[in-house]
């Protein structure tokens, strides 16, 4: 099992979580059809795969989550890559070393999720990947605070846990942001579909650290 948050551990994620993302392609793309443009799968499948290849560069850890942000943010044109980039340039501020314990990985992924809120005001219920992220963010702050002991791979089940969680509690909200929002009520009943994909990228992340 791995210990240590590491670019090769990053390299293998990044990898599963692309495969997750292109098996569930047509799902994501009906998820968002419900509310938005039906593109989601589309968008979340360009910025995986320049996350990939970004990944592949020479360098430290710190520059491999930069150049992978750089190359999410010029995927596509849409909130998906400069929202998924700035988490990854957060990331890239937060990686103090190339070998990250337990709780140094947390305290990047805190970082990370800061980046993004300057990018985005979204919150718990507002039916956006934001449903999914700060949950899992504040799910893998409280496992390193209830456990010192605790590995890379629990600290990721628990965020993808609380991620897949909140992605499937959007069904119940009203859509405040993006094109959705002007269904008003009838945004109800529809799972979010950036939330859905995040979900499923912390997944590979917890399954990646599990080997």
């Amino acid at each position: 099992m791995t210990t240590e948050f590491t670019k090769d551990l990053l390299i293998k994620a990044l990898k599963g979580a692309l495969a997750a993302v292109e098996a569930n392609f047509d799902y994501l793309n009906k998820l968002d059809a419900a509310t938005g443009d039906g593109d989601h799968g589309t968008a979340i499948l360009s910025t995986m795969k320049a996350a990939v290849e970004s990944a592949e560069a020479p360098g430290s850890l710190s520059d491999t989550l930069s150049n992978v942000a750089m190359g999410v943010m010029s995927a596509t044109g849409g909130s998906t890559s400069s929202l998924n980039g700035s988490f990854y340039m957060g990331l890239s501020s937060g990686a103090k070393s190339d070998a990250l314990s337990p709780a140094e990985t947390v305290a990047m992924y805190g970082e990370g999720l800061a980046m993004m809120q300057t990018m985005t005001s979204a919150q718990v219920g507002d039916k956006t990947m934001m449903d999914a992220m700060i949950p899992a963010i504040d799910a893998m702050k409280s496992a390193v605070a209830e456990n010192a002991d605790v590995t890379l791979h629990e600290v990721f089940q628990k965020a993808a846990d609380a991620a897949k969680a909140g992605a499937e509690k959007t069904s119940e909200y009203v859509a405040k942001f993006g094109r959705a929002r002007n269904l008003g009520e009838r945004s109800k009943g529809s799972q979010d579909a950036g939330a859905t994909s995040l979900a499923l990228i912390f997944q590979a992340f917890a399954d990646a650290a599990a080997e």
